[in-house]
């Protein structure tokens, strides 16, 4: 893994998406680069029954790819492990972090909110203070980034 990734969980409606998005906008204007990843213990699909993507899958493709004038999107119809995720994410361009909404595996640094059961590699519990977060989250960037070198 090249990128720095931090992980960020807590119970539905604990706020992770707002806090998500406003770390993105904290950081974006700070000008890093973000990726993010949703992980979902739903059984869901972006893919849309009956169109021509939904028939190239169906008909047993396993790599899937739209590309249009605003956004090409990859289908990967198959369940990848989250460091093969962040590995395909690495491969296609450069990012400064990638934040996990829901991470639950072993090795990712992770931020919980709320008072959901302590998940492994948990590095802080986030209680509002927004500065001490940023900070917490721009180490491990540059602990990722001297760890590279």
């Amino acid at each position: 893994m090249k990128s720095a990734v931090i992980g960020i969980y807590g119970e539905s409606g604990s706020g992770k998406t707002s806090l998500i998005i406003k770390l993105i906008n904290r950081l974006k204007k700070e000008r890093y680069k973000i990726a993010c990843i949703k992980i979902t213990d739903k059984i869901i699909n972006i893919d849309t029954k009956a169109k021509d993507t939904w028939k190239y899958a169906e008909a047993g493709s396993k790599l899937v790819v739209l590309s249009s004038k605003n956004e090409t999107d990859f289908l990967i119809k198959n369940k990848l492990e989250i460091k093969k995720v962040i590995d395909q994410i690495d491969s296609l361009d450069k990012y400064d972090l990638i934040i996990i909404e829901g991470a639950n595996d072993d090795f990712t640094p992770k931020i919980r909110l709320g008072n959901i059961k302590e998940r492994k590699n948990t590095i802080q519990t986030y209680k509002g203070d927004f500065e001490e977060l940023i900070k917490t989250i721009k180490k491990e960037i540059i602990r990722r980034k001297k760890w590279k070198k």
